[in-house]
Parts: structure tokens; sequence; C-alpha cells
């Protein structure tokens, strides 16, 4: 099935991306207690290959879900992955530590994409008819957003962590989501055809 070969070019994304932030933590363990997120390594030259091979090749397999997905049958997951692409190459193109411009830049890219991915998860759990699994890894993800938020401003907190958690949920989220949506929408259909018509008192 289609969808089953979106959800593999998600999941290789997702495989670049923590292939290279563990590579990242491996090479600067610092970054764990920075406070500064994921972008941390985006911001230092030791780290900073590893950082754009990671985002960029998820934006690639990104680019490829996108071919591979139907317009008219997916278009609003299809339209949010083109958003989400160039949002992932902004990141990596504004490195906050490249002056005050170049941040403003970098937490816009950063702040818009934790926005596509919060109301493309929300539309995601609909489209599930509010699937328990789907409930949780929305909750996660939306757990993971409050801290990253409570942890944007103080200069000690656990910021890259609850990036992950977010991100690592939204990514769960919708690889299940192309792969058991289908048959999930498939069994509601067939459970709504088979309730009986619905009688007037008389």
């Amino acid at each position: 099935m289609k969808l089953r070969r979106v959800a593999r070019s998600i999941t290789l994304s997702q495989i670049f991306l923590y292939g290279g932030l563990v590579t990242c933590v491996i090479i600067r363990p610092a970054g764990l207690g920075a406070n500064n997120g994921i972008s941390y390594y985006g911001a230092n030259a030791g780290t900073f290959f590893p950082f754009a091979i990671a985002l960029l090749g998820a934006a690639y397999f990104t680019v490829r879900a996108i071919g591979q997905l139907d317009a008219d049958k997916s278009p609003v997951i299809r339209t949010a992955l083109k958003i989400y692409v160039p949002l992932i190459v902004g990141i990596v193109i504004t490195p906050y530590s490249a002056g005050r411009y170049m941040d403003y830049l970098h937490t816009a890219c950063g702040a818009a994409l934790f926005f596509l991915q919060l109301v493309l998860s929300g539309w995601l759990v609909r489209q599930l008819y509010f699937a328990w699994w789907a409930i949780g890894l929305a909750v996660l993800e939306f757990i993971g957003g409050i801290l990253s938020a409570i942890y944007l401003l103080p200069t000690q907190g656990f910021l890259l962590q609850a990036q992950v958690l977010f991100q690592l949920s939204f990514g769960v989220l919708l690889i299940l989501s192309l792969q058991l949506g289908p048959a999930r929408r498939a069994a509601a259909y067939r459970r709504q055809n088979q309730r009986p018509p619905k009688t007037q008192n008389s």
C-alpha cells in the first residue's frame, strides 16, 4: 500500500534525525544540560555537520514522502509536510549564535514548526476517531511542548529533552497514522453502516 511506503520514508527521516542527534550528544554531551535545545548543536562548529546532516536528511526523506502521497487523497498531510520541510531547512541555516536577527529567524522557524506539528497532530487524532494510542501520543507531544515553553527562557533546564519528547511523539503519531489510519477508518465506516435505521415511535 502506498501509505506504508510513505510511512517508511517518514521512519527514515526520523532515523536520520535521531541518529544525527545521538552523534551530536556523543561529540558534545554538554548540550544535554546547556538548555539551548537541539539547536545547541547547530550553533557549535564541532557538531554543526552531524546536526545539519540529521535535519537535512530528515527533510530529504520528508520530500520523498510528499512525492509518494496522493494529492487528492491526502491533501492535509501533504500540505503540512510541504510547510514542514522549509521550516526544518530554515532551522539549519539560521544558527542562533550568528547574531540577533538570525536568532529571531531561528526562533520563528522553530515556533512555526511546533505550531504546525500540533495542528497536524490534532487533525490526525480526529481522523483516527480518537484512538487511545493517538490521544496518548498527542498528550505526550503537548506535554513536551509545554515543557519546551517553560525551559525556553531559563539559563538551566531540560529544553533538549523536552523538544525530543515533543518531536518523538509527533513522529510516532504520524508514522502510526499512515500505517494504521486506513484500516481504522474502514472499520469505523463499517460500524456506521451496520447500525440499524432509527424508527419513529407511533
